[in-house]
C-alpha cells in the first residue's frame, strides 16, 4: 500500500471519529422540570393607587402612568404673611359654611394647563422655556377681588384671588410665548381668555353656588390695607414643574 493510501485512511478515519464525537457533544440532555411549588412569585410591575384619604379628597385629573410626567408652567408667590393673613379672614366669614376649607400650599399663579410630558421630551422643552423667557422683563404683580371657582370637573371649589388688569397683560404675554412651546410639542395651549388668579383656600365639591353668597361679604375685607400690604411685589422668575423635576427661569429686569 502507497504512502498516500495511508495517509487517505487516516484522513477518513480522523473525520469519522471527529463527528461522532461531535454528535456526542452536541446531543441534548434532558433536564428535571424544577418544582415550583414552593417559590414565592413577585410582581415587578408597580401598580400605583391613589389614595384620596391621603389627600383630603382630592382626586388625580388624569391616572398616574410610569413614564409620563405631569408638566406646567406657573409663577411662584412670594408673600406668604399677607396671604396667611387674609386667609384666616375669609375662613372666619365662611364659618357659616358646612363644609371644610382648605388652605392651598404652595402658592403659584398658573401659566399653562397641565400637560403629559414623556421623560425625553423634558429637557428639550426646558431648553425651548429658558430660550424664550429671556425675552419676558420682570413686573409688579397687583391683585383686583376675590372670586370663587371650581375646577374643570367640578371636584373642588376654591376661593381665588384674581389679578388685576395691570398685572394680566403681563401674564398673558407668558402664556402666549408658553402656548407657542405647546403646540411645539403638539400639547394642549392655555385657556383663549385665561383668568389669571392665585388660589388661597379649597373644598372639595361644587360648593360655588353657596359661597357666592358670601362673596360681597369676602371682598369686604379687601380693605385698603391689605391692598397695601399685597404691593410692591415684583416677579422676576418663571417656574415649570415635571413630575419631582422643578425648574426655575430669570426673568430680566428693565430698572
Amino acid at each position: 500500500m502507497s504512502c498516500l493510501s495511508y495517509i487517505n485512511d487516516y484522513g477518513s478515519d480522523s473525520t469519522n471519529s471527529d463527528s461522532e464525537t461531535e454528535q456526542h457533544l452536541y446531543k441534548r440532555v434532558k433536564l428535571p422540570v424544577p418544582d415550583l411549588s414552593r417559590v414565592r412569585i413577585v410582581l415587578t410591575e408597580e401598580t400605583h393607587i391613589d389614595d384620596h384619604q391621603k389627600h383630603k379628597g382630592r382626586k388625580r385629573s388624569f391616572p398616574h402612568v410610569r413614564g409620563n410626567w405631569a408638566t406646567f408652567v406657573y409663577v411662584q408667590y412670594p408673600n406668604d404673611d399677607f396671604v396667611n393673613k387674609l386667609s384666616r379672614k375669609v375662613l372666619d366669614a365662611l364659618t357659616e359654611s358646612s363644609h371644610t376649607w382648605h388652605k392651598c400650599e404652595n402658592l403659584h399663579i398658573t401659566l399653562s394647563k397641565t400637560v403629559v410630558l414623556n421623560y425625553h421630551w423634558i429637557a428639550p422643552f426646558h431648553n425651548s422655556l429658558k430660550k424664550t423667557l429671556t425675552n419676558i422683563k420682570c413686573f409688579e404683580l397687583e391683585f383686583d377681588e376675590l372670586q370663587v371657582l371650581y375646577n374643570e370637573d367640578k371636584s373642588r371649589t376654591f376661593v381665588v384671588l384674581k389679578i388685576n388688569r395691570f398685572s394680566h397683560k403681563h401674564f398673558f404675554a407668558i402664556t402666549k410665548k408658553v402656548d407657542e412651546i405647546l403646540s411645539e410639542f403638539k400639547l394642549p395651549k392655555f385657556y383663549d381668555e385665561p383668568s389669571f388668579h392665585m388660589s388661597i383656600l379649597w373644598t372639595n365639591g361644587d360648593k360655588e353656588t353657596e359661597t357666592n353668597g358670601a362673596l360681597d361679604k369676602l371682598n369686604q375685607i379687601l380693605t385698603p390695607d391689605f391692598q397695601e400690604s399685597a404691593k410692591n411685589i415684583f416677579i422676576d422668575k418663571v417656574y415649570c414643574k415635571s413630575g419631582n423635576k422643578t425648574f426655575q427661569y430669570h426673568l430680566p429686569s428693565d430698572r
